[in-house]
Order: C-alpha cells, then sequence, then structure tokens
C-alpha cells in the first residue's frame, strides 16, 4: 500500500465522513419538504426493516454497523414516533424483535421519493461506471473492517 497521506481532502476517513455528514443533510432537508421529521439514520434503519422485514435488535445493529448504545436511542426514538414496535422474542424475552408499523408503513412512499431526490441530486456530476466503482470500494473496505479483530 503506497504512504498513507494525512491532508483531508486525500483521506478515505474525512472524505466519506464529510461526504456522510453532507448527504445526511440532504436527505433531511428533503424530508422535510415532504412533510417528513427523519434524520438519515432513521430512514436507513425503516429501509432495513421495510426490506427485510422483522429482525432482532442485535441484527439490526450489525446490519446497520452501529454500535448496542446507538441503535437502542435511535430505536428509542423511532418507537416513542410510533415508527417501529419492539417485542420480546419468543424464545427468549431479553431478545427484542423490531418492526415497522402501519404509520412508517404510510410514509414509505414519500420517504422513498424523497431519498430518492436526495440521491439524485448529489450524484447528479458523478457517471454511472464511477457510482459503481465506488461503492464497490467502500463494500470492500466494510468487509476488511468488520473482519478486524
Amino acid at each position: 500500500m503506497s504512504t498513507l497521506s494525512y491532508v483531508p481532502e486525500n483521506s478515505l476517513g474525512f472524505m466519506t465522513i464529510t461526504a456522510n455528514r453532507l448527504m445526511s443533510a440532504l436527505l433531511r432537508r428533503k424530508m422535510r419538504e415532504a412533510g417528513i421529521d427523519l434524520s438519515g439514520e432513521q430512514w436507513g434503519i425503516l429501509v432495513i426493516l421495510w426490506d427485510r422485514g422483522e429482525l432482532s435488535q442485535e441484527e439490526l445493529t450489525r446490519l446497520a454497523c452501529m454500535d448496542k448504545s446507538a441503535m437502542s436511542r435511535l430505536l428509542s426514538q423511532l418507537e416513542m414516533r410510533e415508527l417501529i414496535a419492539r417485542r420480546p422474542d419468543a424464545a427468549n424475552a431479553r431478545r427484542k424483535i423490531i418492526r415497522v408499523t402501519d404509520r412508517a408503513e404510510s410514509l414509505r412512499e414519500r420517504c422513498t421519493a424523497a431519498a430518492r431526490a436526495a440521491l439524485e441530486q448529489a450524484l447528479a456530476d458523478v457517471e454511472e461506471q464511477d457510482r459503481l466503482v465506488c461503492l464497490k470500494v467502500l463494500e470492500t473496505v466494510k468487509r476488511t473492517l468488520r473482519q478486524a479483530p
């Protein structure tokens, strides 16, 4: 591997964090314009649940690459807003199963349209081939980091 550069604009960490912050702000703005009060993190959790159905809190934490306490806080926010429901697992009462509510389902189409608009705006100047390479690189980085001790 080449010598690592600590010039922020040449740093993978700095660029992914700042791109994430800007994307999250744009997504929040698009959601607000659609009359929806959701953060990027909240949207991400709902998307995972819409896509995969009911999941344990542990599975959701792993899929979202979050720590347990951050996930617990995020789920509490979604639960207070009646967008998700938690119930004990029948096989293990300490394990919580998470599902989206009818209220979240009623927002799905509008949320998806707002997220699509944000993504289209963010990627307006990015060629499709570059987008695919970027996703491939980030997936490789995620896989490597997940395997790290």
